[in-house]
């Protein structure tokens, strides 16, 4: 039997902003900044972004 893992990280698309992100997996947008350290203007296409729903 094959356990599906679930990944922590989301690679952002073209298109994806930081709205987005947090309608997509309802998270506030605060924590997804907090938990990569990194501010709105450094999200781009392409990078990985830690997406904790705790």
């Amino acid at each position: 039997m094959i356990k599906k893992i679930s990944f922590p990280y989301h690679q952002v698309e073209k298109g994806e902003n930081l709205r987005i992100l947090s309608e997509k997996y309802h998270v506030d947008s605060t924590k997804i900044l907090l938990d990569n350290g990194i501010s709105p203007r450094q999200i781009k296409e392409g990078m990985f972004l830690l997406i904790k729903k705790d």
